[in-house]
């Protein structure tokens, strides 16, 4: 149980980073996600506002 935990974790980080440098029409789809998340926080936060008007 505890492995189980940690493998999809370390998967799902690994196939961000590598879709992310292996396919590019995918990296968007995922990556939306991410920066949306980013987009929300550096909003909130009123810190990096750049970060979410560059994507």
């Amino acid at each position: 149980m505890g492995e189980a935990t940690p493998k999809p974790k370390a998967s799902a980080r690994k196939k961000k980073g590598d879709s992310a440098s292996s396919t590019t029409p995918f990296t968007p789809t995922p990556i939306t996600t991410v920066e949306s998340a980013l987009q929300l926080s550096a909003t909130a936060k009123g810190k990096q506002p750049l970060r979410a008007t560059t994507p």
